[in-house]
């Protein structure tokens, strides 16, 4: 890339920063007001001003139902939510032979659609085998565990993404039976990345399909359904557009090969997937894109997901890479030696900057990721999440959970201890952040890591729930139960923003301190 077009994208990336809505806003908390830094990307993405700007003025103002077609309003909204269909496709290279399926929830109900195409009941021949890749989410395990067929799963390699020698194995073991094959194109829960290309390629060369979850990885990486490289194509992919920065909103995109689905009836029956319906009879259109978007869709977010692709190829896929090499980097540079910090996952495999870590207190013991996440928000609003990411079998193999403690914390979590599932911290660090940012959350961290025994007798849980609160009610502002969605006619009004996190950050050190000392004195007076 030129030294122009790198300076071009970080004015670009500059100047969404400044638009992303929220970013840095001074929430009060129980130690004081503190900014809201968001580094839980991987869930969710942040709004942006020009995006919101965007539907505002392009879209609410002639705004109607797309099945409404001969008028003004529902011929203009049609076209919007087609250009972003034609967007999408352009930007993940999607032929004729794809269809660009928009599913409303994200990638889940881009999932459970695509099992309902493939129809895998069908009554002929062996029994079809799932496989599926080493770190996948619960909406990639559990539609297929529903299907009752035939899963195995594949190990990780030793330097991240699936064993291609175990694959290998299990493909041979599996000829004249119909595989699927469904992985991951990164780790929700630790970046790590799958080289989609080379498994799509060995796959095919076993005549299985090669089905892509790009959740994680789709607001970082390209997306590409037929690559020049030979049988590298993707038999579908689907992902989660609300992850992106802008994104919040967004629908699901499912885009899969025309050729996989056989069966002439929509896995949703509804309006607008008919040609022809009288008191006794019906006929479904013959287009695959209409029969699978029933009912009135999802229209502004279906444009919004078009949006926000067509924000991430502004920016740019290289500089968007180089980025976030640069903050994995950083990151497990700074974190590496801190005690008490255990951070999870395979440091040297190819990988998102997406963190995951667990924290022990001066003796030894773990603290609550529940807390440790409470933590970090309530004292430096550093936004991240704790559990297991809907990732329950990776969980196990992180955590090293044999089958006795799986069978053990089954039982506790079923009696009503949520304080007993396991998991971590998650944080990620965005590409659209800016160094100040980046700092003051990596100081965060391993200021809660070296702190966090300290901060433990100031909160309270809830063992049904494992949510953690401060002790000290009279300093703990409540969310309020009633009013949240009243109207008042002053909804544009903004909150101050902090734009000195390093001074924030040094200053509430020293308060936290202040606090340390006092609870010493109270313990020996």
């Amino acid at each position: 890339m030129l030294q122009s077009e790198i300076s071009n994208a970080h004015t670009l990336t500059d100047e969404i920063r400044s638009e992303l809505i929220g970013n840095r806003e001074i929430h009060d908390g129980p130690w004081g007001p503190r900014p809201l830094v968001y580094a839980d990307y991987t869930a969710s993405g942040r709004a942006v001003e020009r995006i919101e700007n965007y539907i505002r003025a392009q879209v609410l103002p002639t705004y109607a139902n797309t099945h409404t077609e001969a008028s003004l309003c529902g011929q203009r909204t049609g076209f919007l939510r087609e250009a972003a269909r034609t967007m999408i496709a352009e930007v993940c290279n999607a032929g004729d032979e794809d269809a660009v399926i928009f599913t409303g929830g994200g990638a889940t109900a881009a999932i459970n659609k695509l099992i309902a195409l493939l129809d895998l009941d069908q009554g002929v021949g062996p029994e079809p085998l799932i496989l599926l890749g080493p770190y996948e989410h619960h909406s990639n395990i559990l539609p297929w565990r529903e299907t009752g067929v035939e899963i195995r799963v594949v190990p990780e390699a030793e330097t991240g993404g699936p064993d291609m020698n175990a694959l290998s194995r299990l493909l041979e073991k599996a000829s004249g039976r119909r595989v699927i094959a469904s992985f991951a194109a990164a780790s929700n829960v630790t970046g790590i990345l799958t080289d989609v290309d080379a498994v799509s390629a060995l796959l095919h060369r076993h005549g299985a399909l090669a089905l892509w979850d790009y959740a994680a990885g789709a607001p970082y990486l390209p997306i590409d359904m037929n690559p020049e490289t030979p049988g590298a194509w993707k038999d579908a992919v689907f992902f989660s557009p609300h992850k992106f920065v802008g994104g919040p909103g967004a629908s699901g995109v499912l885009i899969l090969k025309r050729r996989l689905v056989c069966r002439p009836k929509p896995s949703q029956p509804g309006g607008g997937t008919v040609r022809f319906v009288s008191p006794y009879v019906h006929d479904y259109v013959d287009d695959l894109v209409a029969r699978e978007e029933a009912g009135t869709p999802n229209i502004i977010g279906d444009i919004r997901a078009g949006l926000v692709m067509k924000l991430r190829e502004d920016i740019g896929l290289d500089t968007i890479a180089r980025r976030d090499h640069e903050l994995r980097t950083r990151a497990l540079e700074a974190w590496s030696s801190v005690s008490g910090l255990e951070l999870l996952g395979n440091r040297l495999a190819k990988a998102l900057p997406i963190f995951v870590f667990r924290i022990r207190n001066g003796n030894g013991e773990y603290v609550h990721h529940q807390l440790v996440t409470r933590m970090l928000s309530d004292v430096f609003g550093v936004q991240a999440r704790g559990g297991c990411a809907c990732a329950g079998p990776y969980a196990h193999q992180l955590l090293r959970i044999s089958d006795k403690d799986s069978a053990d914390l089954r039982r506790r979590i079923l009696d009503g201890d949520e304080l007993a599932k396991p998991g971590w911290v998650r944080l990620n660090l965005s590409y659209i952040m800016d160094d100040q940012e980046v700092d003051y959350i990596v100081d965060a961290v391993r200021w809660v890591a070296n702190h966090a025994g300290d901060l433990e007798k100031f909160y309270k849980c809830d063992p049904h729930t494992a949510r953690f609160t401060h002790r000290d009610e009279s300093i703990k502002k409540a969310m309020p139960a009633n009013g949240l969605l009243e109207l008042s006619g002053r909804e544009d009004a903004r909150r101050e923003v902090c734009t000195d996190l390093g001074s924030m950050f040094r200053d509430r050190c020293r308060s936290m301190e202040q606090v340390f000392c006092r609870g010493c004195s109270d313990r020996a007076g």
